[in-house]
């Protein structure tokens, strides 16, 4: 199996995608808009995608709600959880897990990359965050994305926390550039980790951040970085379970690194699944050719975790539209309820476009 997830073209799996699929056997593929036409389609593609594979397959999505929404072409659109934050109570955050969740394991979907676990320091910031985060204190972040990622997990959809150590200090989009947060380990601690560090007994999977930390490792993004993920993740929080990368294609990595590069690079820092969503083929030939060159026993633990998130995987629900109906019901009530506190004027980024 290739420790990989990757993105897929378009609407169906490309003759030269399967080939690649068959031979390479990456772990698991991540979904966008370009991949959404209608629910049928949708439920087709990831079969195949499980079908390609000789494994049990991560087959992801970002499914945030808001300007994070892959299923708007499907009618299918959900509040943002700032929205549903200041709305108040924890009915609606409930809610929306338990809707996301039913929607995506009908549409063949088994994680979520969410919630996310950024404590928004600034609303105004353009570093693709507003709008997405959960609160702009450690304790809402805490509960809120809490009680949502619990009620995916218990929907049959796998949650993932992110961006890890935490992004809500950064002032640049990592779509377009690497930001620099000048913080040291404790400060950190203070704040920004301890979303982090209340739920990582609960979650499965956390996500690395596209970030510079220049008083933690002066020399690489905490994506690529052994301090960041192998000491600070692993050994300082005590986290055992899968780790993903976030995409390898954002410009705040490819802008110094390939993909096939990065990944390597991700892999040696504690990393176990790089993401290359935008792509791929040309890089997972050369990612698999120097595979050889990691440590043997670190490749098996890292196999195990793998192995172990898959094993708890939920498979697609059975055909019927009348629960889907009742998707596009209950997400609707979502956003009349959250329409008041629409979110407005937020900074444009990649991230909605995608």
């Amino acid at each position: 199996m290739l420790p990989a997830l990757i993105g897929i073209s378009g609407h169906e799996v490309g003759a030269e995608e399967a080939a690649a699929i068959l031979r390479l056997q990456p772990a698991g593929f991540i979904l966008f808009s370009r991949n959404v036409d209608s629910v049928d389609q949708v439920r087709a593609l990831t079969q195949t995608l499980r079908k390609l594979c000789r494994h049990h397959p991560v087959i992801a999505v970002d499914q945030e709600g808001g300007r994070v929404v892959r299923t708007a072409s499907l009618g299918l659109n959900l509040p943002s959880p700032a929205s549903l934050a200041r709305c108040g109570g924890f009915n609606g955050i409930v809610e929306l897990g338990a809707v996301t969740a039913l929607a995506l394991r009908y549409l063949g979907v088994n994680m979520n990359f969410a919630p996310v676990l950024d404590i928004c320091h600034d609303p105004s910031a353009s570093n693709a965050l507003p709008g997405r985060c959960w609160g702009d204190n450690a304790q809402d972040v805490i509960a809120r994305g809490g009680v949502y990622s619990a009620n995916l997990r218990r929907g049959g959809v796998q949650s993932c926390g992110k961006h890890f150590p935490g992004m809500g200090r950064a002032q640049a989009d990592p779509h377009f550039n690497l930001p620099v947060i000048d913080l040291d380990e404790r400060e950190l601690f203070k704040t920004d980790l301890l979303p982090f560090l209340a739920l990582c007994p609960e979650l499965s999977s956390i996500m690395s951040a596209h970030i510079m930390l220049p008083q933690i490792d002066p020399d690489y993004p905490a994506t690529l970085s052994k301090r960041v993920i192998g000491t600070l993740l692993r050994d300082r929080l005590d986290f055992t379970g899968v780790v993903f990368t976030d995409d390898l294609c954002m410009g705040a990595i490819a802008g110094q690194y390939a993909p096939d590069e990065a990944a390597l690079l991700s892999l040696r820092a504690g990393c176990d699944l790089p993401l290359i969503c935008h792509d791929p083929l040309p890089w997972l030939d050369g990612l698999a050719s120097r595979l050889d060159g990691l440590n043997a026993y670190e490749r098996e633990d890292s196999a195990k975790r793998v192995e172990k998130l898959t094993d708890n995987m939920s498979f697609p629900l059975r055909e019927d539209r009348a629960l889907w109906d009742a998707c596009l019901r209950r997400a609707d009530d979502l956003c009349r309820l959250a329409e008041e506190d629409a979110d407005e004027g937020l900074p444009d980024s990649p991230v909605q476009k995608y």
